[in-house]
C-alpha cells in the first residue's frame, strides 16, 4: 500500500516538473520572438546599396561624381551590398569560367570603397560552379569583407556572419528565393554527421498559385478535360486531382509535373494574374532562428534577401516594382525576430521603402554596379564586340528602359539604438557615357535625382512612407 502511494506521489511530482519545464520552454520561445533593441553605442550610420555587379576595380577613378558616391560608403560605420557574381584570378583559375565573373582585384577594391559585408546568396553564385564560389569567398576573406548566405554546407550558408566595428558587433544573414526550378541546384544541403553537405546558398523555397476569374477557371478546366480524352491511347496515363474552385486546378504543362501551374479563383479584392507564394516552413524557420541567434550575439543585425519574384504574371521579370505579399511578410518577420534593417535586392530596378516598427525595409535598392556588358567571351577575345549582342542590350536598355541604370545609396542614421532618419542619394550608372564607364555609379544630376526620388516616393506610398525631397536627396524622418 505504502509502495503504491509512494509511486503515485513520485509520478505526480515528475508530471509537475515536466509541466513546469514545458511551460518554461514555451516562455523561452515566446520571448525569443520579442526582439531586443539595437545596442550599437551612440550615433551609428549604416550604408546599404543594391547589387554589386562589378567586374573591374573602380575606386581609383578620379571622377569627382564617382568619388562622391564612394565617400558616402566610406563615411558610414557599416556598409553592405549584394555580391552579384563571382571573382577569380582569371590567369590562374582552374574552374570553369561562365557568366558573371570579375577579376580578383575587385575584392580589395570593394574594401577600399568602404564595404564591410556582402550577401552571397544570389542566383549567380555558381556561374563558375563550386570552384568559383570558393574562389570568391576566399578573396573576400582575404580583403576583410564579411559575407553570409553561402558555404560548404547548409549550416555554414545559413549561419550569421559577424563583423567587429569600434562601436559594436554587426551581423549579417543572407538568403535567396530561386527564380526557376533549375536554380534549386544552387541550394546548399545540410551536413548530418558525415553525410550530405553540398556547397551552395541559403535557399528560401516556395510554391506558387496563380489567381484567375471564374471564366478563366472554366476555360482551363475544359482544356484539361479535352487533354484527358486521349488517355486511353497510353499504357500508363497520368492522374490529376479533381479541379476545385477554392483549392485550385492543376494544369498539365510538363511531362514531369514539376512545372505544372496551379490556379484558383480570385476572392473579393484580388486581381487576376496575381501570384500567391507559399514559402517552405523549414526554410523560413531556419532563417528566423539564425536572425534570433544573431540578435542575441550581435549589436546590429542586418537581414539580406535576394528576391526577384513579382506580384503578377504580367510583370516583366527583374523589373517588377512592387514586392509580393510573401516578401513583405518575410521582411516583417525578420524585423520581428531581431533584424535592425532588412535589405532586399534582386530586381534590377528600384522598389519602395517601409519603416516597420522603427526599422528600415528596403524592398529593392536596384543596381549599385551594373557591369553586365563585361562578357568573358569579349574580354578573352573569343567573340566580337557588337552592340546588338544580347548582354550588351541587357546592360544598357534592359526591358526598353534605363531604370536598371538608376539606383540609390541608402544612409540610415541611428541615435542611441533608434532609427532617426534615412537619407537617399540617387545614382546613375553612366547612361550617356562610353561603354568603358557603363555600370559604374555616379551621383545623379539634379533633374535625374528628382525623377528617381519621386519614383521611389510613389512606390513607398502603400506603406505611408513620407520622403521629403530636398534638392538631390530624399529624407525619411522617423518619429
Amino acid at each position: 500500500m505504502n509502495t503504491n502511494c509512494n509511486t503515485k506521489v513520485l509520478l505526480l511530482l515528475l508530471l509537475s516538473l515536466n509541466t513546469t519545464w514545458m511551460q518554461a520552454q514555451t516562455n523561452i520561445q515566446v520571448s525569443a520572438e520579442s526582439a531586443s533593441p539595437m545596442t550599437m553605442s551612440g550615433d551609428f550610420v549604416f550604408a546599404s546599396v543594391g547589387d554589386l555587379m562589378i567586374r573591374r576595380p573602380a575606386s581609383q577613378l578620379a571622377d569627382p561624381e564617382v568619388q562622391e558616391v564612394f565617400d558616402l560608403i566610406r563615411s558610414a560605420d557599416l556598409a553592405m551590398g549584394n555580391m552579384e557574381g563571382e571573382l577569380a584570378n582569371l590567369r590562374e583559375f582552374d574552374g570553369p569560367m561562365n557568366g558573371f565573373v570579375g577579376t580578383h582585384e575587385v575584392a580589395e577594391d570593394l574594401k577600399v570603397m568602404g564595404f564591410d559585408m556582402v550577401n552571397r546568396a544570389q542566383n549567380h553564385l555558381l556561374d563558375s560552379e563550386i570552384a568559383g564560389m570558393f574562389s570568391t569567398n576566399s578573396l573576400l576573406d582575404a580583403a576583410g569583407i564579411i559575407h553570409a548566405g553561402s558555404g560548404k554546407n547548409l549550416q555554414e550558408a545559413a549561419a550569421p556572419a559577424f563583423f567587429e566595428t569600434p562601436k559594436g558587433r554587426a551581423v549579417l544573414i543572407g538568403t535567396h528565393a530561386p527564380i526557376w526550378p533549375e536554380h534549386n541546384r544552387l541550394a546548399a544541403t545540410p551536413l548530418i554527421g558525415n553525410l550530405g553537405g553540398r556547397p551552395g546558398l541559403n535557399m528560401l523555397n516556395y510554391s506558387e498559385t496563380i489567381l484567375i476569374t471564374r471564366e478563366q477557371f472554366d476555360a482551363l478546366e475544359r482544356v484539361r478535360e479535352e487533354f484527358f480524352q486521349y488517355q486511353e491511347k497510353y499504357d500508363n496515363p497520368r492522374t490529376f486531382i479533381d479541379a476545385s474552385p477554392n483549392v485550385g486546378i492543376t494544369f498539365p504543362a510538363s511531362s514531369s509535373g514539376r512545372n505544372n501551374p496551379v490556379y484558383r479563383l480570385i476572392e473579393e479584392g484580388e486581381i487576376p494574374g496575381t501570384i500567391i507564394y507559399e514559402v517552405n516552413d523549414n526554410d523560413l524557420d531556419r532563417i528566423l532562428r539564425n536572425i534570433r541567434n544573431a540578435r542575441q550575439l550581435g549589436d546590429f543585425v542586418v537581414a539580406a534577401a535576394h528576391i526577384h519574384q513579382s506580384r503578377s504574371i504580367v510583370e516583366t521579370q527583374h523589373l517588377s516594382t512592387r514586392p509580393p505579399a510573401f516578401y513583405r511578410d518575410l521582411a516583417h518577420r525578420a524585423i520581428d525576430a531581431g533584424a535592425d534593417a532588412f535589405v532586399g535586392t534582386g530586381v534590377q530596378t528600384l522598389r519602395g521603402i517601409e519603416i516597420y516598427n522603427g526599422k528600415p525595409i528596403f524592398y529593392g535598392l536596384g543596381e549599385f554596379f551594373r557591369e553586365a556588358h563585361w562578357e568573358l567571351e569579349l574580354t578573352m577575345g573569343n567573340a566580337d564586340a557588337n552592340p546588338s549582342r544580347r548582354m550588351q542590350q541587357f546592360a544598357r536598355n534592359f526591358g526598353g528602359t534605363s531604370q536598371s541604370l538608376e539606383s540609390l545609396v541608402a544612409i540610415s542614421h541611428y541615435e542611441d539604438g533608434l532609427l532617426a532618419e534615412v537619407r537617399l542619394y540617387p545614382t546613375e550608372l553612366g547612361i550617356d557615357g562610353p561603354d568603358s564607364r557603363l555600370g559604374i555609379p555616379r551621383i545623379a544630376e539634379p533633374q535625374t535625382a528628382k525623377r528617381i526620388l519621386e519614383r521611389v516616393e510613389k512606390l513607398s506610398d502603400e506603406w505611408d512612407t513620407d520622403i521629403d525631397i530636398e534638392g538631390s536627396v530624399g529624407i525619411i524622418r522617423v518619429n
